[in-house]
């Protein structure tokens, strides 16, 4: 039978709430109708008939739902609810779990839950019925006040969706300490009990500092967030803590004070440390599995810079140029006035044109231009200023090609000559040293991937030289030389093309690194990778920029920027910036250089880093990334130009 809700029951209910002393115990039976006649007590017979009863409906249920069947332990208490929930192959499946009841007061309130499940599928969900309610179920009086909070529940929906009502409705003890619960879910976001679990954590007036911010943030700033996790994920540092929120809403809290530094709910950041709120608006987001990388997003969008009152304090508009893997950015002030920060342009005669003029959040300038002609002769100029006007780096780099194997380049106004001749690459600096360095050019055979492809495999069946790996005594590269898999620096006539636009500063740093080889990669042609002592990169879409990054790679681990604490020190900073001064939409567009796990993201900075200081990105998948790192690391990257320049001499 199903039970019909009256307007006497809610009523019932509210005024029980005014009372407040008495709680919903003090209700008269009378409101609970027949369904002590649906659950009863039963006898070995009625049981015995009810299970051959339940064998005639197994046959309609479905092929998984009779597995489930078979693995339910059926018992007095639970038999005549099963025998309602077995007349829906969907219900089944989704509520058997909630069978595991070994009461006859949990068992009763279960069946009133069946016995209305189409309302309560309809205002609550499905998932509102779960079994951890009825593990609490004990006395006549707990199934009383368990079926008139669901009640209240369908008569208020918007309570009764709400995350926690579930957890109000399994956990409450009374009718006060459930309308307590839910004032507390109301404002915080979260039950009573996260504060306790939270306050073991942090401390209890720190907790109590983190949550009044957060009711704070929700009004101020009308956050549709209705749930509060304990978290510390993200892109964290050691000065912040974090609490995650639903729909994609978190807090920063100063990790000292409590005090909250800044939320992100969705596409905006509201930063209450600097009074300024930061919205990022996507014009378009492709999500192409092919071409999904670490999280990347392919972007354009625009990002509005406002104080809290609402005051545009600029307008940043992203667009991806015509040039493979440049942006074009232009920025516009309060007064409306537009200035283009980045550009990227083509001429008719195959000529390329980049320019970017960049300042990042504490000030710190980025003047950028490059240029590169059809024939492929081309300049670049970086500088990076900090807001004292003091330099911090700069550069003047050019390639210039003489013949289709000839080649010089000038850095800084040290000029070197580039040579390929007789299978060989020759590179002299023009200063009267005639230093130089070589690498012979090879055609790898067939077996030659073959031995590169097996070669891992075997090393790390070595438990000799898996430590030395691990303790850095030795690298891949090197061992590949010891077993004669390489000749010491060669070059994979396969990727010719590609290397001979290296400047002659590059191909003193693969030397000065001991990069024994590069080498087409014998597995996915589209990838590449740095093996420490050794390069490998795939056969298409080998670009000179994809190069550069893992020459980038193989300078990190040469010149010991993993143990380099002012490296990291000036990166955490900038990283710190970079991640509290725009919403996720936008950081994930470099995540890649942010992680602390997996891939190294100091390490894939500074691999980076030295394809920004010699070439441009001339990947789209990557661009968005290389374009915020440009922006907003600038400190990082001239630390480590700076360090890179040894290496070129």
């Amino acid at each position: 039978m199903n039970i019909k809700f009256t307007p006497k029951i809610c009523k019932n209910f509210l005024s029980t709430v005014a009372v407040g002393s008495c709680g919903i115990l003090g209700l008269k039976n009378a409101d609970k109708q027949e369904d002590d006649t649906q659950i009863k007590e039963l006898s070995d017979l009625e049981f015995k008939n009810m299970l051959s009863e339940i064998e005639k409906k197994k046959s309609k249920l479905s092929k998984n739902n009779r597995h489930i069947l078979e693995c339910i332990n059926i018992n007095k208490n639970n038999i005549q609810c099963l025998n309602k929930l077995m007349d829906n192959n969907s219900d089944f499946y989704c509520l058997y779990s909630t069978l595991h009841i070994d009461n006859i007061n949990s068992a009763k309130l279960l069946y009133y839950e069946l016995s209305n499940i189409k309302e309560i599928k309809e205002k609550l969900g499905i998932d509102f019925i779960f079994s951890g309610v009825h593990k609490t179920v004990k006395t006549p009086e707990d199934e009383i006040l368990k079926q008139r909070l669901i009640e209240f529940g369908l008569k208020n929906p918007q309570k009764g969706r709400s995350v926690f009502f579930a957890d109000i409705v399994e956990t409450a003890t009374s009718m006060d300490e459930a309308l307590k619960m839910m004032e507390h879910c109301e404002k915080y976001g979260c039950l009573p009990s996260t504060r306790t679990y939270l306050g073991e954590t942090f401390g209890k007036e720190y907790t109590k500092k983190m949550l009044d911010g957060v009711y704070e943030a929700k009004q101020r700033f009308n956050l549709n967030t209705d749930r509060i996790n304990s978290s510390s994920t993200g892109y964290d540092e050691q000065k912040y803590n974090i609490l995650s929120g639903s729909n994609n809403t978190y807090f920063r809290f100063d990790a000292k004070t409590g005090e909250i530094v800044s939320c992100n709910d969705e596409n905006t950041i509201y930063n209450l440390s600097n009074h300024t709120v930061t919205e990022v608006t996507p014009h378009k987001i492709q999500k192409d599995k092919k071409l999904l990388f670490d999280d990347e997003m392919l972007m354009s969008a625009t990002i509005d810079h406002k104080s809290l009152n609402g005051d545009l304090i600029k307008r940043e508009k992203y667009n991806k140029s015509k040039l493979r893997g440049e942006f074009e950015v232009k920025e516009t002030t309060p007064n409306g006035i537009k200035y283009t920060i980045s550009l990227a342009e083509t001429g008719r005669r195959g000529n390329k044109h980049i320019e970017k003029h960049f300042v990042s959040p504490d000030g710190t300038a980025t003047d950028y231009v490059f240029a590169v002609d059809r024939k492929g002769n081309r300049f670049l100029y970086y500088k990076i200023t900090d807001k004292n006007k003091k330099v911090l780096y700069e550069s003047s780099k050019s390639f210039k090609v003489i013949t289709d194997n000839h080649f010089q380049s000038t850095t800084d106004g040290l000029k070197y000559d580039i040579l390929i001749e007789n299978d060989k690459i020759k590179v002299t600096k023009l200063d009267g040293s005639d230093k130089s360095v070589e690498y012979n050019i090879k055609e790898f055979t067939k077996q030659d991937y073959e031995n590169m492809s097996n070669f891992e495999a075997e090393i790390y069946q070595n438990d000799e030289l898996l430590n030395k790996l691990k303790n850095n005594e030795v690298s891949l590269g090197e061992i590949a030389v010891q077993k004669g898999y390489i000749s010491e620096y060669t070059v994979d006539k396969k990727l010719l093309k590609t290397i001979k636009n290296l400047s002659g500063e590059e191909w003193f740093a693969l030397k000065n690194s001991k990069v024994y080889t590069v080498n087409a990669y014998p597995g996915d042609k589209n990838t590449a990778h740095s093996m420490k002592n050794g390069i490998e990169i795939g056969t298409e879409n080998n670009f000179l920029s994809i190069l550069e990054h893992e020459i980038g790679h193989e300078k990190y681990n040469t010149l010991n920027f993993e143990n380099d604490a002012e490296l990291k020190e000036i990166y955490e900073y900038e990283k710190s910036a970079f991640t509290t001064s725009l919403p996720d939409i936008a950081v994930k567009q470099a995540g890649y250089f942010l992680r602390n796990i997996m891939s190294n993201g100091l390490n894939e900075t500074a691999a980076e880093a030295n394809m920004l200081i010699n070439i441009p990105q001339q990947t789209f998948i990557m661009g968005s990334r290389a374009l915020f790192l440009q922006k907003y690391f600038p400190r990082t990257i001239a630390y480590i130009a700076n360090k890179y320049k040894e290496l070129g001499q």
